[in-house]
């Protein structure tokens, strides 16, 4: 007979930010920011309002906690497909890949997505998530350091060309929200994989 292990207080209050940060991000992306509401969020994570209200007070909380959630999971799931690149086990195309299929289909972009069109007419909210861009940004930049050399540092630097990268990346994929169409964004992502390659090339591996 296996006995389990009964879970301490500090798992069981984990588990259950873990359970109402991931429905925040789930209501963001199935009902937008307007609709998310407090009551809601807890529903979904399937946790009491007071067990809502104790972990984070109001949904201005929850948002900006599930938001440098988001940032986190993204920035750290780049910089392993970059040490899978430095290490020369991604190429340089299958690096864009991977990087465009995440922000195409993760839930963190038009979760975030979201909340920035939101910040944009509330004051609050812009003041609350300008910090944690900052920091998402830096961590990107960190990234592109380790990862890729500027061919004609003079002209672009791996950091712009990089940063250009996720950009264009960001503009697709609200494109692709009413135009889905495959092969409209393969030819553009080729298009941009080869630009960019004329500015920047990968660390060799094991540099």
């Amino acid at each position: 007979m296996t006995v389990q292990k009964r879970r301490t207080q500090d798992q069981r209050s984990a588990e259950t930010r873990k359970l109402l940060l991931a429905a925040t991000i789930q209501s963001l992306m199935e009902v937008g920011y307007a609709n998310t509401s407090t009551a809601g969020i807890a529903r979904r994570a399937g946790v009491s309002r007071g067990a809502q209200t104790h972990h984070y007070p109001g949904k201005m909380d929850l948002i900006v906690a599930a938001t440098e959630e988001m940032f986190a999971i993204f920035s750290d799931g780049l910089e392993a497909l970059a040490a899978e690149l430095r290490a020369g086990r991604l190429d340089y195309d299958g690096f864009f890949e991977a990087v465009w299929d995440n922000v195409l289909k993760g839930d963190w972009f038009y979760s975030s997505l979201e909340i920035i069109v939101a910040a944009r007419g509330d004051e609050e909210l812009r003041r609350h998530l300008a910090p944690l861009i900052l920091e998402l940004h830096e961590k990107f930049e960190a990234t592109w350091s380790r990862s890729f050399v500027a061919t004609a540092p003079g002209l672009v630097s791996a950091r712009v060309a990089m940063n250009l990268v996720m950009n264009v990346f960001r503009g697709m994929a609200v494109q692709a929200v009413l135009r889905r169409d495959e092969r409209y964004f393969r030819e553009m992502l080729q298009a941009l994989k080869t630009v960019i390659a004329v500015h920047v090339r990968p660390v060799e591996p094991g540099k």
